[in-house]
């Protein structure tokens, strides 16, 4: 026999709706599992959108530490960031929005802080999670917000951004190098920022060979000057020094100054191994006449002239590179690599280079104008050390190296040799 609910319970169990406690009871617990469901399965999702938002906020840091290395003018890159200003990693991110020392060359702020809606000047130095970027001065930035973490490398070392190798060379209008006797007559002078808000130079006689070595030069745009000091005249030049690599500045002084002693920049002793383009290299540009293929126009040992040359055609440079002799028993020590090219031109925008390619790596001599070049001239570049390694040629570089030209609007070439010199 049932037993009858009290009244009391009875009344209870039907709400104004008609609803029993315990249905209700189980639509709030199906509500909260189900809200739990959605919660967990869209945390996930959250976790992403803040760990993206990270890593942009981590890769604008880093260029605004050392630069963007997509901003170029003029074929130079010109953006390296707070590095390329001071000459010294920042001490803390704050450095980035703020001048950390009333630094002379500080040129900040280097980023906007659109990393949030807050006002805060200093948000930028919090990750997506509201926890503090690590940064100690170094060349990583770290987010642990997620709970794991997430790190930017700004370069490989410091090295790469505050300890690089400049090479500077000088030739007169001939090409030629001071020479033994003239090594006290020209003086180097290159300018960088000092990590400390003001700048510092080094400075610096040549070899006999014209060239010369800074270490410890940090990224960024400085000045070299060549001082030729019997006149007191001075050249300056702008270069750009990138992370980790070795840069070359070459300078040719507008007059004949020295004479050329031995065959065009080579040492004052010693011997000369000459190498001519003997097949098709990496760039097969310009524009042959009068033969085929491009390198059959420019190897011959006396020069045809407008026989058989190669000729440009447009407003950017456009260049050839060929393969060339290799040595045969040749031994010793490589003491320099002088290119040279035979060109000719008359209009003020014609403009012709030396290029070769080692190890992968295109280099180009200094541009020549050509307008005021009437009939075929010879000029060169030379290298005392491989551009790409900063060390002594090896014959195994020799034999694997291209020589060429590069040649802008209707400039012409007829002969492109290298002459090798080196000491047994």
């Amino acid at each position: 026999m049932a037993i009858p609910w009290p009244k009391s319970l009875a009344r209870l169990r039907r709400n104004q709706h008609g609803y029993s406690i315990f249905e209700l009871v189980v639509v709030v617990i199906i509500i909260g599992i189900i809200t739990t469901i959605a919660m967990q399965s869209m945390r996930p999702s959250v976790d992403t959108s803040r760990i993206e938002e990270t890593k942009k906020e981590l890769n604008q840091i880093a260029i605004a530490v050392a630069g963007d290395p997509q901003i170029v003018s003029g074929g130079m890159r010109t953006d390296f960031g707070y590095v390329g200003d001071i000459g010294a990693l920042p001490p803390d991110l704050g450095a980035l929005k703020n001048n950390p020392g009333s630094y002379g060359t500080w040129r900040g702020p280097y980023l906007q802080d659109d990393f949030s809606s807050g006002s805060s000047s200093g948000n930028f130095q919090l990750d997506a999670w509201g926890k503090p970027y690590t940064y100690t001065g170094g060349v990583t930035v770290t987010s642990t917000g997620g709970g794991s973490s997430i790190t930017r490398n700004i370069a490989t070392s410091t090295s790469d951004l505050l300890n690089n190798t400049v090479f500077a060379v000088v030739t007169d209008i001939d090409q030629s190098p001071p020479g033994p006797d003239n090594t006290d007559s020209v003086r180097f002078i290159v300018t960088y920022p000092n990590g400390a808000g003001g700048t510092t130079s080094q400075t610096s006689f040549p070899g006999p060979d014209g060239s010369v070595q800074f270490a410890n030069i940090p990224i960024g745009i400085h000045d070299l000057e060549l001082v030729y000091l019997p006149a007191n005249d001075t050249i300056t030049r702008r270069f750009c020094v990138l992370p980790g690599q070795i840069s070359t500045v070459q300078i040719q002084y507008p007059e004949n100054l020295w004479e050329d002693s031995a065959s065009g920049g080579g040492p004052t002793s010693g011997s000369m191994l000459t190498i001519r383009p003997n097949g098709v290299g990496s760039n097969s540009d310009l524009q042959d006449v009068n033969c085929s293929p491009n390198w059959q126009c420019v190897d011959e040992v006396t020069p045809d002239e407008d026989a058989t040359h190669v000729a440009g055609n447009g407003v950017s440079f456009l260049t050839d590179t060929y393969t060339a002799d290799d040595h045969t028993s040749e031994t010793g020590t490589i003491d320099s690599v002088k290119i040279s090219m035979r060109v000719a031109g008359d209009s003020s925008g014609k403009k012709a280079r030396t290029s070769i390619i080692t190890h992968g790596s295109q280099y180009d001599g200094t541009d020549i104008v050509l307008s005021t070049v009437g009939s075929y001239t010879n000029y060169s570049t030379t290298y005392t050390v491989n551009p790409f390694t900063g060390s002594a040629w090896s014959w195994n570089e020799i034999d694997d190296l291209e020589i060429g030209v590069s040649i802008r609007k209707e400039g012409l070439c007829t002969q492109v040799w290298a002459d090798v010199y080196y000491t047994n």
